[in-house]
């Protein structure tokens, strides 16, 4: 019966484990504060749902595995998680159980828990050792009062090797779980990051321009604001690499995306949006901006030396097209960007090196 009830207990604890944490990726958005008391609510309801479960031992007693939530909240929560948990576990158990001593016994029990894996996890020592420490504190708290209360050394013996074996299994099963759950979203994160980013220069990729862009135009006209685009291409760059090979030309990106970098607001977008073509979305820009950031830009890679080795150093220039969205230029997002692009024709057109703003004309 007892292996019966672990069993079960062991269950509902990955199951809420796993609830809970995906509950909390859904809140990645939200502030902290208000993350750390959502996450204490429901391991504090968590760790309740499992004194429902209790493991009952050969002699009547019921032990449970409420500690286990309240270790999660204070790892991924810190003080404010453990003290939310804490405290609704408390409120339940004198709520829906008969106030007795022995009930008394417990909410001693959790609060010197709650005060050692708060102590444990704010630590600085390293994530394993902070599990072990916890399982090991509350061992030591309940064998104390498991001695304290019960004065037949052989039954409260056997009650704490129980208990402690029981502690032992779900603290380790739970450190296994989440340490799982965390490298899916590490792993998660990293995926995420590699489809937006471009994987030479590590600004955003054609993708993720697509969608700023988008958003970046619904904002400008929600706010009746402006936005500029600007396009770069580099000048003769097939020469650059049927000269001097293409890593040659890899380091001519890479370094022209750092010079793109310094010259932008932090507030401008800087993309890659395809072989040596770069862009950058400009919120509350207008056109007069727009053209000396982008005459800016010219000079800087114009004025660049570009160290491809000891022996070959080499200087390219880019050509530049902008547009504007504005209240005399009211356009969809396609043409902002058709004109930009057209911009950056021109300048091709007529010599490179050069920035350039296509005016349509009625």
């Amino acid at each position: 019966m007892v292996l019966k009830d672990f069993f079960i207990n062991f269950c509902i604890l990955c199951t809420g484990i796993f609830l809970i944490h995906h509950f909390n990726t859904k809140m990645s958005s939200e502030s902290s504060i208000r993350k750390r008391i959502c996450g204490g609510v429901l391991h504090g309801l968590f760790g309740v749902l499992l004194m429902k479960f209790g493991i009952q031992l050969n002699d009547g007693l019921l032990i449970d595995l409420r500690t286990i939530p309240m270790m999660i909240a204070a790892y991924v929560g810190g003080w404010v998680s453990i003290l939310v948990a804490t405290i609704i576990i408390i409120i339940c158990r004198l709520t829906f159980y008969p106030i007795s001593y022995s009930s008394l016994i417990n909410v001693v029990v959790l609060t010197l828990s709650a005060t050692a894996f708060t102590l444990i996890t704010s630590s600085s020592m390293k994530v394993k050792k902070k599990w072990i420490l916890m399982a090991l504190s509350f061992i030591i708290i309940i064998g104390s009062i498991i001695q304290a209360i019960i004065p037949d050394f052989t039954k409260a013996s056997i009650i704490f090797v129980q208990y402690a074996f029981a502690i032992v299994c779900a603290t380790y099963g739970t450190y296994q779980l989440k340490s799982y759950l965390w490298r899916i979203d590490d792993n998660y994160e990293k995926l995420t990051e590699f489809a937006q980013r471009d994987f030479l220069t590590g600004l955003n990729n054609a993708r993720t321009f697509d969608v700023v862009i988008n958003s970046a135009y619904v904002t400008a006209i929600e706010r009746q604001d402006e936005l500029s685009l600007i396009f770069i291409d580099i000048d003769y760059f097939k020469q650059v690499n049927d000269t001097y090979g293409h890593p040659a030309g890899d380091e001519v990106l890479k370094e022209i995306g750092r010079i793109l970098i310094q010259s932008c607001r932090s507030e401008d977008i800087v993309s890659r949006n395809g072989g040596e073509e770069f862009s950058i979305i400009m919120p509350a820009c207008d056109s007069t901006s727009a053209k000396k950031s982008a005459e800016r830009i010219r000079q800087s890679v114009e004025q660049s030396v570009f160290k491809i080795n000891k022996d070959v150093e080499l200087q390219v220039t880019v050509s530049i097209g902008y547009s504007t969205l504005n209240q005399k230029n009211m356009i969809s997002v396609g043409q902002l960007i058709h004109q930009a692009d057209e911009g950056l024709y021109m300048a091709k057109q007529t010599g490179r090196n050069r920035i350039s703003r296509y005016l349509h004309t009625v």
